[in-house]
């Protein structure tokens, strides 16, 4: 099964695998060869891949902090695009926390302003600074 996660400006991870798991709205949604057709959205989070190379598969999970995005599954190729997304952040936790620090308190500020749509991408970044924050503690402890 082929997988391709890309965001709008560059392409992520592009490969074959054995399965992958992926957050969505409901659930960490897994999808193997063989998965029925499905298109839904993707939710800040994390992506776990099992890559394989000639049908085995290779080595450790490989993992990916998303945004929200969208999946295509057809059964033999996965599509996930994402507005962003991250094999490992390039900032260290501490200024990852910060930013996240930050973000809390616009948040709380834009509350006041009642500006719902500054919020809401606030939130998001959020949400994708939260995934960071997690790989990047993953990849610390491996």
């Amino acid at each position: 099964m082929k997988l391709k996660i890309s965001t709008p400006a560059k392409v992520i991870f592009e490969g074959e695998i054995e399965k992958t798991s992926i957050p969505t709205e409901t659930e960490n949604l897994k999808v193997m060869e063989g998965h029925p057709p499905m298109v839904t959205s993707v939710k800040p989070g994390i992506i776990k891949i099992w890559p394989m190379k000639n049908n085995i598969q290779v080595g450790d999970e490989i993992y990916v902090s998303t945004s929200k995005g969208m999946v295509f599954i057809d059964g033999k190729i996965i599509r996930i695009v994402s507005a962003e997304a991250t094999l490992a952040p390039e900032e260290s936790e501490n200024i990852l926390l910060q930013n996240k620090k930050n973000l809390e308190e616009k948040i709380k500020r834009l509350k006041t302003e009642w500006s719902i749509e500054e919020i809401e991408k606030a939130l998001i970044k959020l949400e994708k600074i939260h995934a960071d924050i997690e790989l990047k503690r993953m990849l610390q402890t491996a």
